[in-house]
């Protein structure tokens, strides 16, 4: 069985071609790092640490981009609130525990984490070509994107601008200044005590969507295979990363797949700050090991919408013993298209399905230590668990020891 990997532009599931045979070249939207993250944050790095890592063992040399945005509306809010401190301050302190959880989760580091306030020069240079072709333009040291200029606008929800125009918009800003109502900020006017950068429409600062399309152009070209994120970012935020890169570019598609992880909720509910109801990942890792975590999240879906409950640690703490008991036990090496590698292969291939993956080896882990496993089963449980990510299993990363960029 090919890989097939679900794409929401176009809301179907197909083989995986990579614009470059034997090459995969994926994006992610990073955080904001204004406050803390949560584990909805962890949820969607381990997904997708999980596909670049099932990529590479299917022989893939990926490339695997996920930014910063260090400089939005949240960031000089909190900088105000907190009496002029400086953003990047904020940014780092922020940046430095959202990475130390995902080192403990044993997250491969991205090949390239860049922060939009390196890419001032990019993203100006972005506008520029935006409004040179005919999709932008500027009002008083605003540029906007014209949407109704682009025709495929709308095309990865699935529906026309008019059903788009009726949707909350948090881009929806300087609405007397615009042509018409999806028009969003390309560069926006800021006033003198916000941070600003000289440009050809007067001093400012990036808008939200043009910062990510200047990122993963200039560090993965103008088209990319996989582009990920949560779901909640699929409109406005990816519908106009597609209509900037096109448009600039003039090549389609963007993105080859666009991958969409569910939103994890706490009984129910949506994690928010406004609601108060944040778990952190580095709370439940001080009562669980960094891997127990890592079962909990993998074992859903990555496009479910989880639900997180105060029991659900401790209902897999059967399955958390006997993988890593028995991947802990094995020996030598698996004999290439093993059984059970051929079965862990089955299900990843299906759109990713590691829910599925880890029930086969969790019964491969149940006859490993009852003594009824083939000879080669133990070590090829070891080798998937590694394959997963798991440090117990040996899985290279920082939890590891493994602190360079993954591959």
């Amino acid at each position: 069985m090919t890989l097939r990997l679900f794409s929401s532009l176009g809301n179907e599931t197909r083989e995986f071609k990579p614009l470059v045979p034997g090459e995969a070249r994926i994006y992610v939207c990073g955080v904001t790092p204004y406050d803390v993250t949560h584990l909805g944050h962890a949820f969607s790095y381990v997904q997708f640490d999980a596909l670049r890592r099932y990529l590479h063992a299917k022989g893939f040399a990926v490339r695997y981009v996920q930014n910063v945005t260090d400089i939005d509306d949240d960031m000089i809010m909190v900088s105000k609130r907190e009496g002029g401190r400086p953003i990047a301050e904020i940014r780092d302190e922020n940046d430095a525990i959202f990475r130390n959880d995902l080192d403990r989760l044993n997250v491969l580091r991205p090949t390239v984490y860049p922060r939009a306030t390196d890419h001032i020069p990019q993203i100006i240079e972005s506008t520029r070509e935006i409004v040179a072709q005919g999709c932008g333009y500027e009002v008083d040291g605003d540029v906007f994107f014209e949407a109704g200029k682009f025709p495929g606008y709308g095309k990865l929800n699935g529906v026309t601008i008019a059903e788009l125009a009726k949707r909350e918009n948090p881009e929806s800003k300087r609405e007397w200044k615009k042509r018409g109502p999806l028009d969003f900020l390309l560069w926006q006017r800021t006033e003198p005590d916000e941070p600003r950068w000289d440009s050809p429409w007067g001093p400012g600062r990036p808008g939200w969507s043009i910062e990510c399309t200047a990122m993963s152009t200039t560090h993965l070209g103008p088209q990319i295979d996989i582009h990920g994120g949560g779901r909640d970012l699929i409109f406005p935020h990816h519908e106009n990363e597609i209509a900037q890169a096109e448009c600039m570019t003039g090549l389609v598609p963007f993105t080859g797949y666009w991958m969409h992880n569910g939103m994890l909720q706490l009984e129910g509910v949506k994690m928010s700050k406004s609601l108060g109801n944040l778990v952190l990942a580095r709370n439940l890792m001080s009562e669980v090991d960094p891997d127990h975590l890592r079962l909990y999240l993998l074992n859903h879906h990555y496009r479910t919408d989880a639900d997180y409950h105060t029991y659900a640690l401790p209902a897999l703490g059967g399955m958390y013993e006997r993988l890593s008991t028995a991947a802990q036990a094995a020996t030598g090496s698996p004999p290439a298209g093993s059984a059970l590698r051929r079965a862990f292969e089955d299900a990843m291939d299906n759109d990713l399905d590691t829910p599925a993956a880890l029930a086969l080896l969790d019964e491969a882990a149940q006859r490993v230590l009852n003594g009824t496993a083939a000879d080669d089963e133990a070590a090829a449980l070891r080798e998937c668990l590694a394959i997963l990510g798991f440090a117990f299993a040996g899985a290279r990363g920082p939890a590891t020891g493994h602190l360079e960029p993954g591959p």
